[in-house]
């Protein structure tokens, strides 16, 4: 399923991607080092099974310390 997300928690950040099988709102999931949670699913446009609303929980990469 190819889905579009938007970030909520990152000003509206948006990104694509590709999962298996069907999110729904509650769900958590993982895109590039970082996990978001589910916190609507919108019926699709174009390519799009399905447009997402996220939020951040958390990033594992380090943080910077300058």
């Amino acid at each position: 399923m190819l889905y579009e997300v938007l970030v909520l928690s990152r000003g509206g950040e948006r990104f694509t991607m590709e999962r298996d099988g069907p999110l729904v709102d509650g769900d958590a999931f993982e895109q590039d080092s970082e996990s978001y949670r589910v916190i609507t699913v919108h019926t699709g446009h174009g390519p799009f099974d399905g447009v997402i609303e996220a939020e951040l929980l958390a990033s594992s990469e380090p943080s910077a310390q300058a």
